[in-house]
């Protein structure tokens, strides 16, 4: 497979992270809205939420990653 963090997201974490703290509620089809408007890059909903999900935002709740505590 493709080495981690080389997707075609990858460019792109600055700017979910950005849509996120501006809209701690954004859903995962207004993130790829949001992209598809500024990039012209189509890509599935889940791809972003897989994205978001290694960068270590929980799911439906985007707000600042949360620890994990070990």
């Amino acid at each position: 497979g493709r080495p981690r963090g080389t997707g075609k997201l990858a460019p792109h974490e600055a700017f979910f992270r950005e849509l996120i703290a501006q809209d701690p509620d954004i859903t995962l089809f207004e993130l790829r809205d949001a992209l598809a408007d500024a990039t012209g890059l189509r890509v599935r909903h889940s791809a972003i939420g897989h994205l978001l999900k290694r960068l270590g935002f929980t799911h439906k709740t985007y707000g600042p990653p949360l620890l994990q505590e070990g």
